[in-house]
């Protein structure tokens, strides 16, 4: 009983306390408390530009407290981003597959991630905080990507690392997320292409605040939330090769130029505001878009839509009656 409500304690206390450092799109430096079971489903949609077509991307995440320290995560992700492997005719493909005329996509399960996160650094003093954690990750992907740009919840096979930095100050936390991702090469023995994207750096700054309310009264309080994260990121060109000979991607250049540029290196900055709420201290809904803020992203098109829900469990061993 007593080990019970210090586990209902923990996790009450880490949404009121931190509610303001839980970022839609950022991991904060914060951890998980100990044998808590976070669930957190994520949805990203936009409309394909020119072919009108809705892309969806969704993704189920497990998330779990080893220690008070380290948090593992597991995530399976899927879209109608990509084919099953890549078409016959190549040349055909990255050419019209954005056209409303070319068959659309499947949805298919992309891939699995794992993610684990090391707090190593934590100063409290009252309302406010400073946290340090280190993170490394992997992914298996199931899916053929078609840009340089890589992502790790699914696109691509891979491994990368990173550090999280996140201060609390009373309502207000900012973090700042390095992260760097290295995709693996993509094989397709059958049709001999191989596809390698470029490795990637993040570095994303974070800010939340609470809005509502300005002073707890119960658990039960409804709370809300706004943030604004700046997604920065940079990355190497593709490389492709079909039957063992390099795949010359200026050919692109003459037809449509988002798939010429998408094949190359690159780097750019998104914004993206949403609103949290939070509801019994332990439910909770993100709402946000994204919108490019200096270049853009050609793995995606704008404004992107994305919503996130969550909940997390509390876990205790009973004593077995002798």
């Amino acid at each position: 009983m007593k080990k019970t409500l210090t586990l209902f304690f923990l996790v009450f206390s880490f949404f009121r306390g931190y509610s303001q450092e839980l970022f839609p799109y950022a991991e904060p430096a914060s951890t998980i408390p100990k044998n808590v079971l976070g669930i957190r489903f994520l949805f990203e949609g936009y409309k394909e530009i020119p072919s009108q077509r809705q892309r969806n991307w969704g993704a189920l995440r497990a998330m779990y407290g080893i220690t008070g320290k380290t948090t593992v995560m597991l995530t399976a992700a899927g879209s109608n981003h990509h084919m099953r492997k890549f078409p016959p005719n190549l040349q055909n493909f990255f050419i019209n597959h954005h056209q409303r005329n070319y068959k659309p996509n499947p949805y298919l399960l992309e891939g699995i991630n794992i993610y684990l996160k090391q707090r190593v650094i934590s100063i409290d003093d009252f309302q406010k905080h400073l946290r340090v954690a280190l993170f490394g990750q992997a992914c298996k992907s199931f899916v053929p990507h078609d840009e340089s740009e890589p992502f790790l919840m699914g696109d691509n096979s891979g491994y990368g690392g990173g550090v999280i930095i996140t201060q609390l100050y009373k309502r207000f936390a900012i973090s700042f997320t390095y992260a760097y991702a290295h995709p693996l090469l993509y094989k397709d023995k059958e049709q001999q292409i191989t596809f390698q994207a470029g490795d990637a750096n993040n570095y994303d700054i974070s800010l939340g605040y609470r809005l509502y309310p300005s002073k707890y009264s119960t658990y039960n309080d409804l709370n809300i939330n706004l943030y604004v994260e700046f997604v920065n990121r940079s990355y190497g060109a593709a490389q492709m090769t079909v039957r063992d000979a390099p795949y010359d991607f200026s050919y692109f250049k003459n037809f449509d130029k988002n798939i010429y540029y998408s094949l190359m290196d690159g780097k750019y900055s998104e914004i993206r505001p949403s609103i949290q709420l939070i509801m019994n201290s332990n439910n909770r809904i993100d709402v946000g878009c994204a919108y490019q803020f200096y270049n853009r992203s050609y793995a995606h098109f704008y404004p992107l839509f994305f919503f996130n829900i969550q909940k997390y469990f509390y876990f205790s061993k009973k004593k077995k009656n002798i």
